[in-house]
């Protein structure tokens, strides 16, 4: 259900182009859908709320309606790639005719880049187009942003339809499934990347290693292509290998590292692997053998630790 005071303001039809939600992850991703689905309800209810039933209503809770677009961060942050390819099906015209609708959940991870290309939307808002974002806190966004949003903050307090218990969950949206895929790929990723730095410290384990390549191709991600479960890998792999030259840097200089880093290497070592891996990442999206590109960069990494100092 749309939070109340939202459901007022589309009823009064004081709607902005740009809003900001701030609050709890969950309610705020979940009243920026309600809130799309409002803007968007071709039965909007004499109090504010989307009919639910209507056919804009039943596309949004499927997770197809093709004039929202949502978008969630990759990894640790949303990445100018999506805030690009946010600005180029901004300007396009609305597919079903009237409004479209974007979601930028968890904005304030925004890198500068990304940011700035947010703002050239806002700056110049294409009619008809409508942006929701979303945020822990709303000054963790820059002023030109801010300045330029509706912000509301919700209330602490604020049951999410899976807590209420409301039949129509927005749960079940498969926009929300897609995070929850999402979440469940990282994770899974994240588990392989700790398992090959678990091989790496067994140098001469290097048939276990090209076994861990093989898994990728057995194992099944919630339906996903095998080039989209590598690229998530790679994403992982990388920063944990940043992370790792970040300690060993700290640690050269007597200082006490942000956290602990997966893989004891000196800070050569581990820029040395990143360069490789980001070489496998130009690479997924070629014509090329997905288990051998992994089985090549594991031994790769494995010989650069062998390697004496």
């Amino acid at each position: 259900m749309l939070y109340e005071k939202l459901a007022a303001i589309i009823k009064a039809e004081r709607i902005s182009h740009a809003w900001l939600l701030t609050g709890q992850a969950e309610q705020t991703l979940e009243q920026a859908v309600f809130l799309a689905q409002a803007l968007l309800c071709h039965r909007l209810l004499p109090n504010g709320q989307p009919c639910g039933e209507c056919p804009a209503c039943r596309k949004i809770n499927a997770g197809n309606h093709p004039d929202l677009q949502l978008i969630i961060p990759k990894g640790a942050s949303v990445k100018i790639e999506q805030t690009r390819a946010m600005q180029y099906l901004a300007s396009l015209e609305a597919y079903e005719g009237g409004r479209r609708v974007v979601i930028i959940h968890q904005a304030h991870t925004m890198p500068p880049a990304a940011a700035n290309s947010l703002l050239k939307i806002l700056e110049e808002p294409r009619p008809g187009l409508y942006l929701i974002l979303t945020a822990p806190l709303g000054d963790s966004l820059l002023e030109t942003i801010l300045s330029r949003v509706v912000w509301l903050r919700l209330p602490e307090n604020l049951p999410t339809t899976a807590e209420s218990g409301d039949a129509g969950s927005i749960y079940t949206s498969g926009y929300l499934a897609e995070l929850n895929k999402e979440r469940e790929l990282r994770a899974a990723m994240q588990a392989k990347c700790s398992r090959l730095f678990e091989l790496l410290k067994q140098p001469q384990n290097k048939a276990a290693l090209l076994v861990l390549a093989r898994t990728f191709r057995d194992d099944k991600q919630s339906g996903l292509a095998l080039k989209q479960i590598l690229a998530v890998f790679l994403e992982e792999l990388l920063q944990k290998l940043r992370d790792s030259a970040a300690a060993a840097i700290y640690a050269r200089h007597q200082s006490t590292p942000p956290g602990r880093p997966d893989l004891a290497a000196d800070e050569l070592q581990a820029l040395a692997m990143a360069a490789l891996v980001e070489e496998a990442r130009r690479n997924v999206d070629g014509n090329i053998n997905a288990v051998l590109l992994l089985s090549v960069l594991f031994l790769q990494m494995n010989d650069i630790l062998t390697k004496e100092a």
